[in-house]
């Protein structure tokens, strides 16, 4: 069975991560893509990082299964390419800064006179307009612009601290897979096609306001101003041979951990939560007294415990150890392939698993670059112009 994405066309002329991810996202679901490169230099997301046989790992994760074409927009035959794609198309998605697919020829206007029915996303850093629109953005700026990176910073810190990833990129991203879908079940109940903006600014301000930005959404709170989210003092506990983060919340599982690790508990001032928030050097004593007794507690050991008291707990795992944990080879997670440039390649397969309509990559290799070129032109009916195409230095 095809994906829950299947028949879905989408153009993407989109660079680096937030667009490649977006469209990434449905093609996993069974969308079918055609990324629209320039011929030179491409999508400087091939170069990043980890790179093997010319292609990134971040690139191949973004961008597998879908089809390039190396096409220069500013050359009118290109752009009359990329308009001809977008008439048969039920999505175009791009990441260019404000103004220039406008300038391109390949803005909403032009395309939905094409076709009106099109389902067009624009991706920018901080929006179409206003004062900051103009300026390049990369994943580290919107960090900083959106409070990422504060609520990262903790008291203690020198200087700022930024997530380790591309988090805003992602969060973004994923943003925008979902916005798309939503366009596109607005346009099968009758509100045609319509063009959507989505700043990064505004997702990772969305992201970090669901849980960590408490006193910004609670004006009127009187609760002291010592944190924004109830996340923020989790750490980990160290074992003799590991580390683990145990989460007690609830009465049976702060009881539970104490048991776990033969620490007593019984004190009335901690019996509820409610108790403890108001006995708070008593908690903190009973903290304390757990992670002292962990240290001299395997891991093995202390996972029977937990598991034996029901107290949410997790191993801390390097990312290299990841795909031989027992839950992620059960769940079949990961799965392996041979690109025809990369060599092997171990990728996690799309998250969400469908009953009706299973997500199964296609083609699970990223493409090189341009190499569904001529495909796509034949397909579109330009087949007999590829030469004179190639020859012009329109299409690579």
């Amino acid at each position: 069975m095809p994906g829950p994405m299947d028949g879905v066309r989408i153009v993407e002329m989109c660079v680096a991560v937030t667009g490649p991810l977006a469209v990434g996202l449905l093609v996993d679901q069974g969308a079918d893509a055609i990324k629209v490169e320039e011929p030179g230099f491409g999508d400087q997301g091939r170069y990043v990082g980890v790179v093997s046989g010319g292609i990134s790992a971040l690139f191949q994760m973004c961008n597998r299964g879908k089809r390039s074409v190396a096409v220069d927009c500013t050359d009118p035959r290109g752009r009359e390419i990329v308009l001809n794609l977008c008439a048969e198309a039920d999505v175009f998605v791009q990441n260019m800064r404000p103004g220039v697919v406008e300038r391109l020829g390949v803005g909403y206007g032009e395309v939905s006179a094409r076709n009106p029915d099109i389902v067009y996303l624009s991706l920018s850093g901080f929006g179409p307009d206003g004062p900051y629109a103009h300026r390049r953005v990369y994943d580290s700026v919107i960090q900083a612009q959106s409070g990422l990176v504060g609520n990262q910073t903790g008291i203690n810190d020198d200087s700022p601290r930024f997530l380790r990833q591309a988090a805003a990129d992602k969060v973004t991203a994923y943003t925008a897979a979902q916005a798309i879908t939503a366009a596109l079940f607005a346009r099968e109940r009758g509100a045609g096609g319509q063009h959507m903006q989505l700043a990064m600014l505004d997702a990772a301000v969305g992201f970090l306001f669901a849980d960590a930005a408490a006193h910004e959404v609670a004006l009127d709170n009187d609760q002291p101003h010592l944190s924004q989210s109830f996340s923020a003092h989790q750490r980990a506990i160290a074992l003799a041979d590991a580390h683990a983060v145990v989460a007690a919340v609830t009465d049976s599982e702060f009881h539970g951990m104490a048991k776990a690790f033969g620490v007593d508990s019984s004190d009335h001032r901690l019996a509820t939560m409610a108790d403890r928030q108001r006995n708070r050097p008593q908690t903190s004593a009973v903290f304390r007294a757990v992670h002292a007794a962990a240290a001299a507690m395997p891991l093995a050991e202390a996972v029977e415990a937990l598991d034996r008291h029901q107290v949410p707990f997790g191993v801390v795992l390097g990312v290299e150890e990841v795909a031989a944990d027992a839950q992620a080879m059960h769940n079949e997670l990961f799965e392996e392939h041979h690109h025809p440039a990369m060599g092997r390649v171990r990728q996690p397969r799309p998250a969400a698993r469908f009953s009706a309509t299973p997500a199964q990559l296609r083609q699970p290799s990223s493409p090189i670059h341009g190499e569904h070129t001529d495909e796509v032109l034949s397909e579109l009916g330009w087949g007999d112009r590829i030469a004179e195409l190639r020859d012009g230095g329109v299409i690579k």
